[in-house]
């Protein structure tokens, strides 16, 4: 729960803190006396953030250009209880999350949610870039009442700036630096806002960046070098918005904010032919392994005040086309095929021929390539396309009178989300190393030819996921002191789909249709009291959900052994929503005369009926089920601390166990196997820490801060599903990730209107190795991926 501060703790920084409105003073030391207070909307209305009874971590912009935030990434090293995957964009607050079904988290661009549900491989959420934003707000803990299905851990809010309707002002922010692999990195972007008329103002913002490449790409066989830094990424937004009061009393509010991403190829490098003491990463992946990801939000907002009570619409429509390689076609089935050796048959599962299963071909991927000799070149190319439509409608009437004795929110609200998920294997090279491999043709060892243009493998799923609800949440004050406050939701979600399959990896074509309803309903309260006019204690209790779902079909002959060990006739159809319920203690304090700002929560959550996938290993698919309960337990702490005139202590801490609570059978047989055994931990570090310490002083009149910043994650030790024997997703390769160590320091002096910066990021080039895997637990071949390496760069930040 960040407080919003100057850098430098001088006046020509201070104005980052307030509305843009004229020039900046003279660069004179002004050192700040009191640790000032952040604005925010996570009740739906504007409040102090220490007023607020609930846990809400904030990173004001001020926070994000003094820390060198330039992506949710950074961000989530300073908001404990977050952790975030590179690899897939997901977000855990408090350690719910989960790659199954709908998302836990939810994600909002202003008023507008923009999470996607799991669908297929590669459906990974799009997050908005860190420019131009007023500021990022993190709800931790189920947010069911005021935003709905999808937030049952927490939300993530964007917050834009917005027009200024009573002066012209500017924005700009430029950017270059190299990193220690010689990679170069460099952005540029701007922003001007002004009146045009007494009733209309705008504000448009455009903006860029680069990002160099850190990982080598080889050729998977022979091991020489293609191309250097591969894996760069070039990211554009265009933000249009306009204020318009025609008539007093109603304020309409349209926008635009357009994003096009693109990144070159993956981020992981490949364990065995990389050597990470030199600073040497490099992948033989052959395909290129881009995303290119483009999403646009159109939004209208009218605001009309009554007497004591505004009338608020939000209308948004938000449209994304991503195609990303989210994983490699060649890996897929390359390993794929040596299972098939190594049990001696074909995909069809008839014997081998032709001596093939016995000629030593076994394995085809070693730790650092690939292994095919005589056969030459192989490259399969998987590609998702993910489409995505949200269109959103919600109206509320609140009171305006924040100083009542009763404070409250009344809407409804509606969501039609479509989503369209191809994923497509290309790989016209199946009839020659089918013919390798098993001396067969592609119609004896798959049942079929290849599709049109190379297809060998195609899933299509078209969803909707519809939510229609209507809520209500009141703030009651009791005495002068002791306040409480209720919510409660009810919706009708429902969710269905329709899939088509085909190809020769597909064993044919195959298809169908499914759909799951409900009608849950959500509900919190909280109390609060303040000991002193400084001070606030409360408790909540909050509940959350996301929607339930349906399970594509797929071929379950070729899945029969592991269906009959479980207890199951088919694949479930349908599987529930799960719900979170989360009780909180947390207190917000100043002291020392406001020098000293803390804020702290300690939390159990609970959850239960968790939608989890299900690996059948017998055919390579899989299903999603409720399985399981897991609880979190922790705590969040964030302080701001005035030291000194000029010296400045900013520290965030977490601790977080969250783990599962029983044994999650895969099925209803009773020796069905393990999913998760009790006590496995969920993903996520146990320990967060993060401090910030810089000092203002003068060199011949001009002034100049000095700021140092560590960010510690912990080694999770304890066993998960994946480390554990007992589960059916053990895998004898997995580790956890482990300890993370970031240092920054930055130097940092105003010239006018402008924040100059000298910075050195990942200062001690740490180059830890996060995120192993391999293919399946049979594969050798292992892929990780690590920090951005030490990086020095200068940045200048102007304000008018």
């Amino acid at each position: 729960m960040r407080a919003m501060r100057a850098p430098a703790c001088f006046a020509a920084a201070t104005i980052l803190a307030a509305p843009m409105a004229q020039s900046a003073p003279d660069p004179v030391a002004v050192y700040r006396s009191t640790v000032e207070s952040v604005v925010v909307t996570a009740t739906r209305r504007s409040e102090d953030v220490d007023k607020v009874a609930a846990s809400v971590g904030v990173l004001t912009l001020i926070d994000m250009e003094t820390r060198g935030v330039r992506s949710f990434a950074d961000a989530a090293r300073y908001l404990p209880g977050v952790t975030f995957d590179p690899a897939s964009n997901g977000i855990s607050i408090r350690g719910i999350n989960s790659g199954a079904g709908a998302g836990t988290t939810g994600i909002y661009l202003d008023e507008a949610p923009i999470q996607i549900r799991s669908l297929d491989y590669g459906s990974n959420n799009t997050l908005p870039a860190v420019f131009d934003l007023n500021r990022i707000e993190v709800l931790r803990g189920p947010q069911g009442t005021l935003f709905g299905a999808g937030s049952e851990g927490g939300a993530v809010r964007y917050i834009t700036a917005q027009p200024n309707r009573n002066a012209y002002e500017a924005y700009g922010r430029g950017e270059v630096s190299i990193g220690r692999n010689g990679s170069i990195n460099h952005e540029a972007g701007a922003a001007v806002s002004g009146p045009l008329t007494d009733e209309l103002a705008f504000r448009i913002s455009a903006w860029h960046r680069h990002d160099g490449g850190t990982i080598d790409k080889i050729d998977g066989e022979t091991g020489t070098t293609t191309r250097s830094n591969a894996n760069t990424a070039d990211t554009t937004v265009v933000h249009t918005i306009l204020t318009w009061a025609p008539i007093p009393r109603l304020t309409i509010t349209p926008g635009d904010f357009y994003q096009d991403r693109v990144k070159h190829d993956t981020d992981s490098y490949w364990v065995g032919a990389s050597d990470p003491a030199k600073g040497i990463y490099r992948s033989g992946t052959p395909e290129r392994m881009n995303d290119a990801d483009h999403f646009n939000l159109a939004s209208l907002k009218l605001a009309y005040a009554f007497d004591g009570a505004d009338l608020i619409s939000n209308s948004s429509y938000f449209t994304r086309l991503q195609r990303v390689h989210s994983y490699s076609g060649t890996i897929y089935n390359l390993s794929y095929f040596q299972q098939l050796l190594a049990a001696g048959t074909d995909p069809l599962g008839n014997p081998c021929t032709a001596g093939r299963c016995a000629a030593g071909l076994y394995p085809l991927l070693t730790p650092d390539a690939v292994n095919l000799p005589g056969f030459g070149p192989y490259q399969s190319s998987a590609i998702v396309t993910n489409r995505q439509t949200n269109l959103v409608q919600e109206v509320r009437l609140q009171s305006s009178e924040p100083g009542a004795r009763i404070v409250w929110i009344a809407g409804a609200f509606f969501a039609l989300n479509r989503q369209h998920s191809i994923d497509t294997v290309f790989d016209q090279q199946l009839a020659g190393i089918t013919q390798y491999l098993w001396g067969r043709s592609l119609t004896d060892a798959w049942g079929g030819e290849l599709l049109p243009n190379d297809v060998g493998y195609i899933n299509s799923t078209v969803a909707h996921d519809q939510q229609i609800a209507v809520f209500l949440n009141a703030a009651y004050a009791l005495t002068e002191e002791w306040k409480v406050q209720g919510g409660v939701r009810f919706a009708r979600t429902r969710f269905d789909f329709r899939n088509a399959s085909d190809g020769p990896e597909n064993f044919g074509s195959g298809g169908g249709t499914g759909k799951q309803s409900e009608n849950p309903m959500t509900w919190m309260g909280s109390v609060a009291y303040p000991p002193t006019d400084t001070d606030i204690l409360y408790a909540s209790v909050a509940n959350g959900y996301r929607i339930g779902g349906a399970n594509q079909p797929f071929p379950e002959s070729s899945c029969r052994a592991d269906l009959d060990a479980l207890g199951l006739d088919s694949v479930p159809k349908s599987y529930n929503s799960d719900r979170v319920t989360s009780y909180e203690l947390g207190s917000k304090n100043r002291m020392l005369g406001g020098r000293l700002q803390l804020q702290t929560s300690v939390y159990r959550s609970n959850w239960n009926r968790m939608q989890q996938a299900n690996y059948l290993s017998s055919c390579g698919f899989q299903y999603v089920a409720n399985f399981g309960s897991a609880t979190s337990t922790g705590f969040d702490l964030d302080a701001d601390w005035i030291v000194t005139d000029g010296l400045e202590l900013h520290a965030e801490a977490g601790y977080m166990d969250a783990h599962f609570t029983a044994d999650s059978r895969s099925g209803p047989a009773p020796t069905a196997p393990i999913l998760a055994r009790r006590g496995d931990s969920l993903p996520g570090s146990p320990w967060t820490f993060s401090i910030d310490a810089s000092y203002g002083f003068q060199i011949a009149g001009q002034p100049i801060s000095a700021r140092a910043d560590y960010s510690v994650a912990s080694h999770n030790s304890r066993l998960t599903p994946q480390t554990d024997s007992f589960t059916t997703q053990f895998d004898p390769g997995a580790v956890n990730d482990p300890a993370t160590n970031i240092v920054a320091i930055r130097f940092e002096t105003s010239v006018r209107e402008a924040l100059v910066s000298l910075f050195v990021d990942n200062l001690l080039d740490s180059r830890p190795q996060l995120g192993l895997t391999h293919q399946d637990r049979y594969t050798a071949l292992y892929e990780a991926w690590t920090l951005r390496p030490r990086t020095i760069g200068l940045s200048v930040t102007y304000h008018y």
